[in-house]
């Protein structure tokens, strides 16, 4: 039975990549989530990783949390950039209750990346 989640090519796991990204790409913060994104890889599916803090709460949160962000990348109508990396750090797991919820701040971030 095949699982729903992110397949590992739209996924980021190397920590090279996760410096590259967070110290030379851009950062956009909007509804309670910053969004960094790097444009220069070119190729390829977009990548997605969730960074999350320890201030957001206890671990039952900040795994909720990661799944509700993962989910709303993964169902998202946004087309993120082709080639493009992002990273997601939310600043309150208040903010996004809901897949939904997630979906219209990544929607919202994803447009004002791409318009940068």
């Amino acid at each position: 039975m095949r699982t729903q989640g992110l397949p590992p090519s739209c996924r980021l796991h190397l920590k090279r990549d996760f410096k590259r990204i967070i110290q030379g790409g851009r950062k956009f913060e909007q509804s309670g989530l910053v969004l960094w994104a790097d444009f220069t890889r070119g190729t390829g599916s977009a990548r997605f990783a969730v960074v999350v803090s320890k201030k957001l709460g206890p671990a039952v949160v900040r795994n909720r949390t990661k799944r509700i962000l993962r989910e709303a990348f993964r169902t998202s109508d946004v087309r993120f950039t082709q080639g493009a990396d992002f990273i997601v750090k939310p600043l309150d797991s208040e903010k996004l209750p809901t897949v939904q919820a997630a979906q219209l701040a990544l929607t919202s971030l994803g447009g004002l990346a791409a318009r940068k």
